[in-house]
C-alpha cells in the first residue's frame, strides 16, 4: 500500500489527532512534495525577503530539501516530506502548491492551497480518469479573477468564500521591471507523459519529443532559421515530463530544466520577463504571460486527443488562447519569424482575455494572502 492510500485510510483518526495537538501560533509550514518551486517558493521568498522569519518559525518540507537547507536564513528550517505531518499537527498556518495531507485543519489552523497555476487543463474533480474523494482539506485556495474563482470552485468542490481573489505569488515577480530583454523565444510545453505522476496525456511519439516538430531534420531547419533571425529558442520542459533526449549540434535551439534554472538562482518567471515571445499549449503559464502583453503561439496539433484523454476546464479552450494557433511545422516557423520581426496582431485579443483571467493581479499577491489570513509583521 502506497503512502497516499495509507494516509487516506487514516484520515479520520489523523483528523482527531490534529484536534488534540496544541498549535504553535508562530509556526508556518510550507509543503511541496514535487520540488520547492512555484507558488510555494514564491510565497517563501516574500516571507523571508520581508523579514517574517524574525517573528515566525518557518518550516519548509520538500522532496529536494537537501538542496535548500544550507542557504536557510535564521528561523527557517528545511526538512524532508516524511517529517511534515508532525509539523502539520503543530503549525497554525500551512501553505502548499503540490501535495496535501488528507487531514482536516482545526479551527486554530489556516491551510491555504496555493495550487500551481490557473487551470485550463482539467484538474482534481474535473480530471478524467482520476478519483476525487470530494473532501476539502484546506481552508482557502486562490484565484486571479472571478472567472477563475468559479473554475477553482468546480475543480475542488468548494464554495465561493473558500476562494481568495488575490492573484498568484509566482506572478509577483512579473511586476518587477527587468531591462535584460533578450532576442529569446521561450517554449514551455506542458507534460504529455509522466511516470512520476502516473499520468499520460496525448503521448508524443516522434524523433524530437516536441509538438509539431516530427523529425530531426525539421528541428535543424528551425535552428538554421533562428540563426538567420539572430534569435534563440529556449525550451524548458515541464518538471514532471519524462526525460526527453536532446538532439546535439544545434546552435540556436537550447534546452534547460528546472534543476538547471535553480542552480543559476532563476525560475521560469525570470525567463518569461527576458523573452520576446512564448510558445506553449495547455499550460497555465500562458495566463501568467498575458501580464507581460507579448506574443504567444499555441501548439494545438493534439488538442482533440488531449481533450479526450485529459479534458479542459472550459468547453472551448481556444476561446481563451489569445495568440497564433499553431497546427503544423510551417505554422511554428511562421510564428517564430513573425515574433523575431516584431510582428504581432493579437494585442487587442490578449487584452480582452487578460482582463477576464487576471483581473485581480496587481503584483502583491503574497502580501494579500498573508493579510487575509492574519499573518503579519
Amino acid at each position: 500500500m502506497g503512502i497516499r492510500s495509507l494516509l487516506k485510510k487514516l484520515a479520520a483518526p489523523l483528523t482527531l489527532v490534529n484536534k488534540l495537538v496544541p498549535k504553535d501560533k508562530k509556526l508556518i509550514l510550507i509543503y511541496s512534495n514535487l520540488g520547492f518551486r512555484d507558488n510555494a517558493k514564491a510565497l517563501y521568498d516574500h516571507l523571508t525577503e520581508q523579514g517574517y522569519n524574525s517573528k515566525y518559525k518557518i518550516v519548509c518540507s520538500c522532496c529536494d530539501h537537501r538542496e535548500w537547507k544550507a542557504q536557510a536564513p535564521e528561523n527557517v528550517k528545511f526538512i524532508g516530506t516524511r517529517g511534515a505531518l508532525r509539523r502539520f499537527f503543530r503549525c497554525s498556518y500551512m501553505f502548499y502548491s503540490f501535495g496535501k495531507f488528507p487531514v482536516k485543519p482545526t479551527k486554530k489552523q489556516t491551510v491555504v492551497n496555493l495550487w500551481h497555476g490557473m487551470p485550463l487543463k482539467s484538474v482534481a474533480a474535473l480530471e478524467k480518469g482520476v478519483k476525487f474523494d470530494g473532501k476539502c482539506y484546506f481552508d482557502y485556495t486562490i484565484a486571479t479573477s472571478p472567472f477563475f474563482s468559479e473554475v477553482m470552485q468546480r475543480c475542488f468542490g468548494v464554495s465561493e468564500d473558500k476562494v481568495l481573489l488575490t492573484g498568484q505569488p509566482r506572478d509577483d515577480k512579473l511586476f518587477v521591471k527587468d531591462t535584460r530583454r533578450k532576442k529569446l523565444i521561450l517554449w514551455l510545453p506542458t507534460y504529455r507523459s509522466s511516470r512520476r505522476l502516473g499520468s499520460e496525456n496525448a503521448r508524443l511519439e516522434n524523433e524530437t519529443g516536441l509538438p509539431l516538430i516530427e523529425t530531426e531534420e525539421q528541428l535543424r531547419e528551425l535552428d538554421d532559421m533562428l540563426g538567420e533571425c539572430g534569435y534563440k529558442l529556449l525550451i524548458k520542459h515541464h518538471p514532471m515530463q519524462d526525460n526527453v533526449n536532446g538532439i546535439k549540434g544545434l546552435k540556436n535551439v537550447m534546452h534547460t530544466s528546472q534543476r538547471a534554472l535553480e542552480h543559476q538562482g532563476m525560475d521560469i518567471y525570470d525567463l518569461m520577463k527576458r523573452s520576446t515571445a512564448l510558445i506553449t499549449d495547455y499550460s497555465s503559464v500562458y495566463f501568467d504571460y498575458l501580464l507581460l502583453d507579448r506574443p504567444i503561439g499555441f501548439t494545438l496539433d493534439d488538442i482533440d486527443r488531449y481533450a479526450d484523454e485529459r479534458g479542459f476546464t472550459v468547453d472551448d479552450p481556444e476561446v481563451l488562447m489569445a495568440g497564433r494557433k499553431l497546427r503544423s511545422f510551417d505554422d511554428l516557423v511562421s510564428f517564430v519569424v513573425s515574433a523575431a520581426e516584431g510582428k504581432d496582431g493579437f494585442a487587442s485579443e490578449r487584452q480582452s482575455v487578460n482582463e477576464l483571467v487576471n483581473s485581480c493581479q496587481a503584483g502583491n499577491a503574497s502580501e494579500r494572502i498573508l493579510d487575509i489570513i492574519g499573518v503579519s509583521l
